[in-house]
């Protein structure tokens, strides 16, 4: 049984929020969640649900890097009990772009810090620091495309398989087997080759996601339109060139990359000098990420480092700010992208309400915004100002541009850093926080030395001297045990009078080898300490929180790499909260980059799947059911449009049952090897009588069950038994099984002997006599596809005689 069920981002009749939350619910009450996101506004109200459901989700997968596909993920780790227990599986860039753009996101969240000016929408709580956010996403277990992962104990009989989505780097379409279920979840997808993407594995390997049961698609699309570069570049001229700016909000780690580099590109092609920056408080570390993980971006981008040497995302032209102080500082026309798609978080607010009263300036959207943001606000005037001005020729006559005049009071929290008396006050905070840790780990060694069992007599002896001084000095003890561990954690100088211990380990400097990292395939090599000696002056090394390279290639400060990981020093700082009246005259247009599948598109590539049930969500309810009508006319009958929080049957049809023969019944068939000597096969006719939803073997039943009125009595036909225990009933109609291994090539030679015509048409599919195919999938089977006539039953005859029969 498979059962779906939308949290969040399921069809809805108006604009709704782009969050997603997928519950899956399998046999044995096996549940996997897929998404943790949030909308821009942090809404605790939509994770009511993911609150109660808590304590029965067996796995976590997540799809995207971004906030409406992960942004509730750390902090329900931080509040909700047990979540943080709940094993979590990603694709490494989803792993360390998702850390970004949480950190980013989380730095002026409500909830991370307390405000100076606090609103009674904001509770006091226990702040989630960027320290808290990488730990979480420390323990995210990583996989890579086409790595199918087979999971213990309770999730033992689901298999899970990550393929690429485009969309985000590193973005994932999940393929999860649970006994005769099959689903692919496929939500947020591309099948155009962007700069720095590849294309969907829906386009790029259908034969490894298709004939699903259940395809789960989203529905949202893309725009589709053409000369899309061109469209931007000339919203951008239009701005500085009349003496303007040009803002535009982006994703923070996802769709931002995609724009950096085509805008960086545009710059150092066409020699531009206007300033053009990227803003956010965590670019920096951002774009280090994406240059050690060009392996899985498209072809073009490895040609481009191949050839010229660097890494495509050392920028040229295009400058890392992380505040808007610095925007301010560069005078005239410039173009800003800045982090935070909604206006809700990120310093996009903060530079829009600087930028957005000169009517000279133009804000150009290029994502969709969820629809109770600012963002969100601004685009739905704007449609209805561009309203009767849209054209259906894909961008030919240019971007629609309009004025929506419109005044109001933002709120806007700014990270400030710590200064004076309340620097001094959180140091020492700080430093208490640590004594308590430092005193309460020593007392850990303590423990487990005390739990340790000495092997001879001297070493008794030892021991309980050991044990009498520890007795009689505790505290001395205590502070011995707290130095040694000081003085494997920081760099400040102890001294430490251990001439009168008795225990040798405290006359040795404490030492700790290096954690050497690795993953299921080796050791983790960092691409970064095997760049040339130029690349490195070019500040292709290091990750900081700080500038990496100037608008006119100066460099910037680099911090060191930490020993294991590469961690963001993070500055003592509060929120500031202030209100600011704003005046938008400045003109807006939307010109879409959201690196979506578009509908005509998806017309044509989601019935090549295959999948017997279709279930569409994340969409309005219109433009789901207009996709839908589209997919019907392509062939898909069975499709599900689920509403929020309502679960959809989505089972296979196929009756199966689960039986166990008793050992005289076993010993009684007549059991045949297959070829590979794994499984033992046999067939076996029986009647099965259903009675409260139990079944039982017939020859176990006494006359009075069996014809009890209560009982259900059906015969059926136990075909392809692959095991002695626990065998499946297949079908109702006893069929030979067919087993060996064909070679497309012989076949065909084959065919052409017997007088057919055969021709192969892509890679693994053999066309025969213009009407019949034969395809081979991934797992050795052989799938026969064509009208019913005389030719299919010839060319299936010849098929099978390559194949041995087990009756």
């Amino acid at each position: 049984m498979f059962t779906f069920t939308p949290l969040l981002g399921a069809a809805s009749s108006a604009a709704t929020t782009l969050a997603s939350q997928s519950l899956l619910t399998f046999d044995q009450n096996v549940r996997v969640l897929i998404d943790v996101g949030w909308n821009d506004k942090f809404d605790l109200k939509l994770l009511s649900e993911l609150e109660r459901i808590t304590p029965t989700i067996d796995l976590i997968l997540l799809t995207h890097a971004t906030i409406s596909h992960l942004g509730a993920y750390v902090y329900a780790c931080k509040r909700f009990p047990g979540f943080d227990a709940i094993p979590v599986y990603a694709t490494l860039p989803v792993i360390n772009m998702g850390r970004m753009a949480t950190i980013d996101a989380y730095s002026t969240a409500w909830f991370t810090a307390p405000a100076i000016m606090a609103s009674s929408a904001c509770p006091q709580e226990e702040p989630i620091q960027p320290s808290d956010i990488d730990t979480i996403f420390d323990k995210i277990h990583a996989l890579k495309y086409s790595q199918q992962l087979t999971l213990t104990a309770k999730l033992s009989s689901l298999r899970l398989t990550a393929h690429n989505a485009g969309h985000t780097l590193g973005g994932t379409l999940w393929r999860l087997h649970y006994g005769q279920e099959d689903i692919v979840y496929a939500v947020d997808w591309n099948h155009a080759v962007e700069r720095h993407l590849n294309s969907s594995a829906l386009l790029t390997a259908p034969e490894q996601l298709s004939r699903p049961t259940a395809l789960i698609c989203g529905a949202r699309a893309g725009s589709g339109i053409r000369r899309r570069e061109d469209l931007l570049l000339s919203a951008i001229l239009r701005g500085v060139e009349r003496g303007g700016s040009v803002f535009m909000p982006t994703s923070t780690s996802s769709r931002a990359l995609e724009l950096c580099h085509l805008l960086d590109s545009i710059w150092v092609e066409r020699k531009y000098t206007i300033p053009l920056m990227f803003v956010s408080r965590t670019g920096a570390r951002t774009i280090a990420y994406a240059r050690s993980m060009l392996e899985w971006m498209s072809p073009a981008i490895v040609r481009e480092w191949e050839e010229k040497g660097t890494s495509p995302f050392v920028f040229k032209s295009l400058k890392i700010v992380t505040s808007e102080d610095e925007v301010r500082d560069i005078k005239g026309p410039k173009v800003v992208l800045a982090s935070g798609q909604g206006l809700e978080w990120g310093v996009s607010r903060e530079v829009f309400a600087r930028l957005s009263d000169d009517p000279n300036n133009i804000a150009i959207f290029t994502q969709d915004a969820d629809c109770e943001s600012f963002a969100g606000e601004i685009l739905m005037l704007w449609k209805a100002a561009t309203e009767g001005t849209m054209t259906d020729d894909g961008g030919a006559s240019g971007p629609n541009f309009s004025r929506i005049n419109v005044q109001q009071q933002l709120e806007i929290r700014k990270c400030v850093p710590l200064q004076g008396e309340e620097l001094e006050a959180y140091l020492a905070e700080e430093k208490a926080r640590k004594n308590l840790a430092d005193r309460q780990t020593a007392m850990d060694l303590k423990n487990r030395n005390i739990l340790d069992q000495p092997d001879s007599e001297s070493e008794i002896s030892e021991s309980e001297e050991e044990q009498e001084d520890e007795d009689g000095e505790d505290m001395e003890a205590n502070k011995s045990e707290l130095g040694i561990f000081s003085l494997m954690q920081d760099n400040d100088v102890y001294d430490f009078d251990v001439r009168g211990a008795k225990s040798l380990k405290h006359k040795m400097f404490p030492y700790v080898p290096r954690r050497i990292r690795r993953d299921p395939y080796g050791d983790v090599i960092r691409v970064e300490d095997y760049v040339r000696a130029e690349e490195r002056d070019e500040g292709v090394t290091g990750d900081s929180t700080e500038n990496v390279q100037g608008a006119n290639g100066t460099i910037g400060k680099k911090r060191k790499w930490t020993d294991e990981d590469e961690k963001s020093t993070v500055i003592p700082s509060k929120t500031m909260l202030e209100y600011v009246n704003i005046e938008i005259r400045c003109e807006i247009t939307f010109i879409e980059y959201e690196g979506l599948a578009d509908a005509r598109s998806m017309q044509m590539i989601v019935p090549q799947i295959q999948a017997r049930k279709l279930i569409l969500i994340s969409d309005t309810i219109d433009r789901v059911n207009t996709l839908a009508e589209l997919l019907r006319d392509a062939g898909i009958q069975d499709i599900y449009i689920p509403l929020s929080g309502k679960s959809v049957n989505a089972s296979m049809d196929a009756n199966a049952y689960v039986l166990t023969l008793s050992d005289d019944l076993a010993h009684q068939l007549n059991w045949q090897d297959t070829v590979s000597g794994e499984y033992k096969v046999a067939q076996l006719k029986g009647k099965l009588i259903m009675k409260d939803s139990s079944i039982s073997n017939a020859s176990s039943q006494g006359p009075e069950q069996r014809d009890s009125p209560q009982s259900h009595l059906k015969e059926v036909t136990l075909g392809r038994l692959a095991t002695r225990r626990d065998l499946a009933i297949a079908s109702t109609q006893t069929k030979p099984l067919f087993v060996g291994d064909i070679r497309l090539a012989e076949l065909r030679r084959r065919l052409m002997a017997e007088g057919h015509h055969a021709e192969f048409r892509g890679e693994g599919v053999l066309l025969c006599d213009g009407h019949v195919s034969v395809r081979k999938l991934e797992n050795s089977n052989v799938l026969i596809e064509g009208g019913v006539g005389i030719k299919f039953y010839e060319i299936r005859k010849i098929v099978d005689s390559f194949l041995a029969r087990i009756v």
